[in-house]
């Protein structure tokens, strides 16, 4: 009878083995697979162990990621462009620990490469990333603290060269919109801004949310807006 351990150590072999190209024929491939069943292994350890999201965040922080980080970064200076849940699975486990630096560049890296999410992921890097990102800069804004440089790199990819799906836009053009009218508390409020100009500048991103998604909740935001606008141009004080 053949262990499930071992049916799942054939199964990432010819996995393997059905996605390697022609581009990876100078890679180890008998070293790679090794590493990948290891690999494997390793996160359904994890899986085991730690029930508590902040107790797998800490064991990928301490011991996964420093142990296959350097296997990952091999892949990408070696040029080639093959599936490789290493690297893949790296990426998504620096978004989870915060390292946005290293995660949104190779995020990028994997997209430029074609490259697909790891089989756990059910979404494609630009949507990963896009709601990886907003969910941190959602939390940051919440306790006063910089989105950036982060926000505006992946905002930039979502109004230049990304296109995903229309509620997904909306809540980025809706965040840097209402950005753009926090108070000191960082709350976003249209009656502390006294700039006419970053006051239209809000508008246009919030109507831009409007438009990509209507049920993006921006209306009573814009009349107060449209109301602010006015009373500045008016010398009346809303």
């Amino acid at each position: 009878m053949v262990s499930p351990l071992k049916r799942q150590r054939e199964a990432i072999l010819a996995k393997q083995q059905a996605v390697e190209t022609p581009q990876a024929e100078t890679v180890n491939t008998d070293s790679l697979h090794i590493k990948l069943i290891e690999f494997e292994e390793d996160r359904q350890d994890m899986r085991r162990r730690f029930n508590a999201r902040a107790d797998r965040e800490a064991y990928k922080r301490d011991v996964l990621i420093p142990k296959y980080q350097p296997l990952a970064d091999v892949y990408l200076n070696s040029g080639e462009r093959y599936q490789n849940p290493i690297f893949s699975t790296v990426i998504v486990w620096l978004f989870d620990i915060g390292d946005l630096n290293t995660a949104i560049e190779w995020c990028f890296k994997a997209i430029e490469m074609d490259l697909p999410t790891p089989d756990f992921i059910r979404r494609d890097w630009p949507s990963f990333c896009a709601d990886q990102v907003l969910e941190w800069a959602e939390k940051q804004s919440e306790r006063g603290q910089s989105v950036e440089p982060y926000f505006s790199q992946v905002f930039g990819k979502i109004q230049n060269d990304w296109r995903l799906h229309e509620e997904v836009n909306a809540k980025w053009f809706k965040f840097a919109g209402l950005s753009l009218l926090r108070d000191d508390e960082g709350k976003p409020r249209a009656a502390a801004v006294g700039d006419i100009e970053m006051l239209e500048k809000a508008k246009a991103l919030l109507v831009e949310a409007n438009n990509q998604y209507d049920k993006i909740g921006v209306g009573t935001m814009l009349t107060k807006i449209d109301q602010r606008i006015s009373a500045l141009k008016t010398g009346k004080n809303l």
